[in-house]
């Protein structure tokens, strides 16, 4: 038995995609087999083709850390035939073949069950970006400072996946007073309507020079850039405030002093949803559930592509501005399963 993969291999140290088929493998003990209904692209995903990006560690690889699907075999006890999963980090299309072909085999403790409030398609809505900032966003709830839904919160990268869905969350969970930082003013209308009070671009939201103690500015800063920009909000935050970072697209190098930490009070929480403890997955997805789904109009920008089209729209990911999320649909029709009525 076949199936349609893209996989990448390594031609001269150059990393090149194809669209092909490939055996489907005999499941293993305590694995459990999924059709792919969607997946999504990360930027993890798009840095699979980028050369030396150390991404995937051994080619021939499947990319593609995150899908959705139904389960069509199992040799886990705790997913039946029929079932509805969704699947994000852990190893997925880095050290075992992830979510870009037409069924996947994972072990059980990469799934979760999805509930009848969110479909396949919602559930690859949210993905990676959506749990990592779902992560971030409870990390700082419990605090003092976030018992004032007007407090000043600052978000960077608010085009992309993550930073898109800070600002959908936060503003369902009524937060007025929330300043994104993007270089595409265009989308100031469109960001504003989504929950924004305040576009500002990168340099409008930095100090020149940076300094190891500003104005106070900012309760919470959610930084999904790194690098020089995290480095010049750091001083800008409250006494007894936080930085929740996620991201390096900016880059990994910090400047900083010990001084907004010891002298106000900062904390900083790095989040990691690749190895996110799976007690802790099933209560993110529980508050998209219950809580943190957005209305219509004020969930992230999303993008929808035809499998067929997949390996363009990658190549262009890492080089084109793109917006919110890209999804990528591979069966919408569920298959038919001899236990369905």
């Amino acid at each position: 038995m076949q199936k349609k993969a893209l996989v990448i291999s390594l031609k001269d140290t150059n990393p090149v995609p194809e669209m092909t088929s490939i055996k489907i493998p005999d499941l293993k003990p305590d694995y459990v087999r999924v059709q792919v209904a969607y997946s999504d692209i990360n930027y993890k995903d798009a840095l699979t083709l980028k050369k030396n990006s150390g991404v995937i560690r051994e080619f021939p690889r499947v990319p593609g850390v995150d899908f959705s699907g139904w389960v069509i075999a199992s040799n886990n006890p705790r997913f039946q035939i029929g079932q509805e999963v969704v699947a994000t980090g852990w190893d997925i299309g880095v050290g075992l073949d992830g979510g870009y072909q037409e069924s996947v085999d994972v072990p059980g403790y990469f799934l979760q069950h999805l509930s009848d409030k969110r479909s396949l398609k919602e559930a690859m809505m949210v993905g990676t970006a959506g749990v990592t900032a779902a992560m971030g966003i409870t990390k700082v709830l419990p605090s003092q400072i976030m018992t004032n839904k007007d407090v000043p919160l600052l978000i960077t990268g608010v085009t992309g996946g993550v930073g898109g869905w800070q600002l959908a969350i936060l503003a369902q969970l009524g937060y007025q007073n929330i300043t994104v930082v993007t270089r595409q003013k265009e989308l100031s209308e469109k960001l504003i309507s989504m929950g924004a009070s305040q576009v500002i671009t990168p340099d409008e939201a930095g100090l020149d020079p940076i300094k190891p103690l500003a104005k106070q500015k900012y309760g919470v800063v959610f930084d999904n850039i790194g690098g020089s920009l995290l480095s010049q909000l750091i001083p800008q935050v409250f006494q007894n405030g936080h930085l929740v970072v996620s991201g390096n697209a900016g880059g990994i190098q910090l400047q900083t002093t010990v001084l907004p930490f010891i002298l106000r009070g900062v904390t900083l929480y790095g989040i990691d949803s690749v190895h996110c403890p799976v007690e802790d997955r099933e209560e993110i997805w529980q508050l998209f559930d219950n809580h943190f789904w957005p209305s219509a109009a004020k969930l992230p920008l999303m993008t929808e592509v035809d499998f067929t089209d997949l390996i363009p729209t990658m190549q262009q990911y890492l080089t084109t501005p793109h917006l919110g999320r890209t999804l990528v649909k591979l069966r919408t029709r569920r298959p038919k399963f001899r236990n369905d009525d």
